[in-house]
C-alpha cells in the first residue's frame, strides 16, 4: 500500500514555501482577499461591533427620522424620562453557514505536473500553488459574502429570510427568520384605493404579457408614498433591476412622461417618443414624477444543487432581491448583522485564518478519510432589520 505523508496534500506548504503557520495564512487573507471583498453589498446594514457567545438573538425595534422635542415644565416639576431605546419584537437562533473545498488527489497531481516541469521550489510552481490557494479561498469567502448579500436583500424585499430547497438545497429547510414588518405597511395595486379592482393591477399576472386596463403606475406610487413622506421619513425605493426595466416600459409611464415633457403635443406621437427615450432618461423622469429616488438592485446569487433527473450538479442563479415588489427603505441604517464568535481549539495539524474581523473562520486541516487537505469555513450571522416599522411594500401585480 502506498501511504503518502500529509505534506503530499499540503497546498499551504507549496504556496508559502513550507510556512504553514496561521500567521502566514492570515497575512495572505489580509493582503490578497481583503482587497477584493472590502465592498460588501449590504446597504443600510453593518456588523454589530460585538460578537455574541451564544446563538440566541433579540430583534429590537428602533426609531429613526425626527427626534422628539423636549417638553416644557414648570420650575419645580421633574421631567418624565424618555422611552427606552426600542421594543423587543422577537427572539430566535442565529443560523450557521458552512462550506468546504478539498485539495484532493486530482488537484495534487495537477500541481505535481507543474512542479515536475519547472521544479518544486521554482517561481512558476510557487505562483501556481498560490493561484490555486487564492481560487480556493476566493470561492469560499465569495460564497459567504453572497450569502450575506442574499440575507440583506431578502430581509428588505421579502420582509423575511426563508431557507428552502431552492436557496439552501444542501442544508436546513423550511426555516423562516422574519423582519417583523407590520401588515399595515403592505399595499396592493388592486386595493390601494379601497374596494378591490383587478383592472388597476399593473399587469394581469407575472408573465407581464397584458397590462391592467386601468393601471396607472405614477398615480399609484404617488398615492402609496404620500402618507409615508408625510411622516417626515427620508428614504428611497428599492426595486429589482429587471422589474424596474419592465416598469419603465409600461405604457402608463410613457404616457406620464410624454404629458410632462410635451404637454401641448399630440399624445399618440409624444407617448411613442417618450417610450423611445434612453432608459437612464426615463428613470430620471420617473423619479422626478414620483418625487423620490429609486435604487435598482441587480444581484444574482448561485446555489449548488444536484439534479436527480439529469444526474448532474448544477448551479442555478436566483435573484437576491425579489421581483414584483417595490420597497420604501429609509435612508441610513435600517439593520444590523448579528454574529456569533467562532471557537477554535489547539491542534497540531490545523491552520486557522479569519475574515470579516473574525466572524468568518477558516480551518485548514488534513482529512485522512477523504485523503486530502480540507479548507473548511463557517460563519454564524443573521441580518436583522432594526427599523421594520419604516419599511413599506407595494405589490403592483396583487
Amino acid at each position: 500500500m502506498n501511504t503518502n505523508p500529509v505534506q503530499f496534500y499540503d497546498l499551504l506548504a507549496r504556496a508559502f514555501r513550507g510556512d504553514t503557520s496561521s500567521k502566514r495564512l492570515q497575512g495572505f487573507l489580509n493582503k490578497t482577499l481583503a482587497e477584493k471583498y472590502n465592498g460588501l453589498q449590504i446597504p443600510g446594514f453593518d456588523f454589530e461591533p460585538d460578537m455574541q457567545l451564544e446563538f440566541t438573538y433579540e430583534q429590537v425595534q428602533k426609531e429613526l427620522g425626527i427626534t422628539a422635542m423636549a417638553n416644557y415644565y414648570d420650575l419645580d416639576s421633574k421631567p418624565i424620562p424618555r422611552g427606552a431605546e426600542g421594543a423587543s419584537l422577537l427572539t430566535g437562533k442565529i443560523p450557521r453557514m458552512k462550506d468546504v473545498i478539498y485539495f484532493n488527489e486530482d488537484k495534487v497531481r495537477k500541481q505535481l505536473i507543474t512542479e515536475k516541469l519547472f521544479g518544486e521550489t521554482s517561481d512558476e510552481a510557487i505562483r501556481s500553488a498560490k493561484r490555486k490557494l487564492f481560487e480556493t479561498l476566493d470561492d469560499l469567502i465569495g460564497g459567504h459574502t453572497n450569502s450575506l448579500t442574499y440575507q440583506r436583500h431578502q430581509m428588505i424585499s421579502a420582509g423575511k429570510l426563508t431557507l428552502t430547497d431552492a436557496n439552501n438545497p444542501k442544508g436546513i429547510k423550511n426555516v423562516t427568520f422574519s423582519a417583523s414588518v407590520p401588515s399595515a405597511n403592505k399595499k396592493n395595486a388592486s386595493t390601494l384605493r379601497g374596494n378591490a379592482d383587478n383592472s388597476r393591477k399593473w399587469w394581469t399576472d407575472n408573465t407581464y404579457a397584458t397590462e391592467g386596463a386601468n393601471a396607472d403606475v405614477i398615480a399609484d406610487l404617488v398615492e402609496f408614498l404620500q402618507p409615508i413622506l408625510d411622516k417626515g421619513i427620508k428614504g428611497h425605493l428599492e426595486i429589482n433591476s429587471a422589474f424596474l426595466r419592465r416598469i419603465l416600459r409600461h405604457s402608463s409611464v410613457a404616457k406620464a412622461i410624454a404629458i410632462n415633457l410635451w404637454p401641448m403635443g399630440d399624445l399618440s406621437n409624444t407617448q411613442a417618443a417618450a417610450a423611445a427615450l434612453p432608459e437612464t432618461s426615463r428613470k430620471s423622469k420617473f423619479e422626478e414624477l414620483i418625487g423620490i429616488s429609486v435604487t435598482a438592485i441587480d444581484s444574482l446569487v448561485a446555489v449548488e444543487k444536484y439534479d436527480k433527473t439529469k444526474k448532474a450538479l448544477e448551479k442555478p442563479n436566483i435573484n437576491a432581491f425579489n421581483s414584483d415588489v417595490i420597497v420604501f427603505v429609509p435612508d441610513g441604517k435600517v439593520g444590523t448583522i448579528l454574529s456569533v464568535m467562532p471557537i477554535t481549539f489547539q491542534s497540531a495539524s490545523a491552520t486557522y485564518g479569519k475574515f470579516y474581523d473574525g466572524r468568518l473562520l477558516l480551518t485548514v486541516d488534513a482529512d485522512a478519510v477523504e485523503k486530502c487537505q480540507g479548507y473548511y469555513t463557517e460563519m454564524t450571522v443573521l441580518a436583522v432589520p432594526t427599523s421594520p416599522q419604516y419599511l413599506f411594500y407595494f405589490f403592483p401585480i396583487a
